[in-house]
């Protein structure tokens, strides 16, 4: 795959030895530099804040005696909420599979096990810059995709751009078409455009339905 740009990357993991692990996997890349490197949530969080980052790959959960950051739900909930063009990679020794699911639900770009080759996470890197919404690792791939295909109500939903999914999920935590153009420096034209593309997608004729079918997929959380 062919990258045009350097890729911003912060990551997070409360093992020293992990952390060196995946700076040198990372290196092995000329596209990717590391802009950060925490050892606890409300660090990557604190951080991001200074200097935001395109790719952030995190531990589930990281013990914080100063925050329930240690929640990694509510982790990765505050980096979607608070950035959401970021493509987030849960590196994590975490194999259940009800978790693996919601976090792809959450917005998660990809959940790669620490026991996996070191390859796929190079790989899940290389895909964010490509047109996926996710990235399943081989391992999982055959299992998770049956998995939404078979009434997760998944299938419609990454059928969604980037951009319509981040104006979707905006919309339906309440924020206004001038607030979402704000939020994300595009036209009111733009945002309008993305929310009603993405109806059309799923099928959807009203912000009643659309609202719906946001909650009882897991689109949010």
């Amino acid at each position: 795959m062919n990258l045009k740009k350097v890729l911003h990357v912060a990551i997070a993991d409360d093992h020293p030895i992990v952390l060196g692990a995946l700076r040198n996997e990372l290196a092995r890349l000329p596209e990717i530099r590391i802009d950060l490197e925490v050892d606890t949530g409300e660090d990557l969080i604190n951080a991001l804040k200074r200097t935001p980052c395109e790719i952030v790959i995190t531990d589930f959960a990281m013990p914080n005696e100063e925050s329930d950051e240690s929640d990694g739900f509510a982790l990765v909930k505050r980096i979607k909420a608070e950035h959401p063009s970021t493509k987030l990679i849960v590196y994590t020794a975490m194999n259940n599979g009800a978790v693996i699911r919601r976090l792809y639900r959450m917005g998660v770009f990809a959940v790669i096990n620490k026991r996996e080759k070191p390859d796929e996470l190079i790989n899940a890197c290389l895909a964010t810059q490509s047109s996926k919404q996710l990235y399943f690792p081989v391992s999982l791939r055959g299992e998770l995709e049956m998995s939404w295909a078979q009434g997760d109500g998944f299938a419609a939903t990454r059928e969604l751009t980037q951009s319509e999914l981040e104006v979707v999920r905006l919309f339906v935590e309440g924020q206004s078409l001038g607030e979402i153009c704000v939020r994300l420096s595009r036209t009111p034209s733009t945002i309008s455009t993305h929310k009603n593309n993405a109806m059309r997608k799923l099928g959807l004729s009203s912000d009643a339905e659309l609202i719906k079918y946001a909650f009882s997929t897991g689109m949010i959380n």
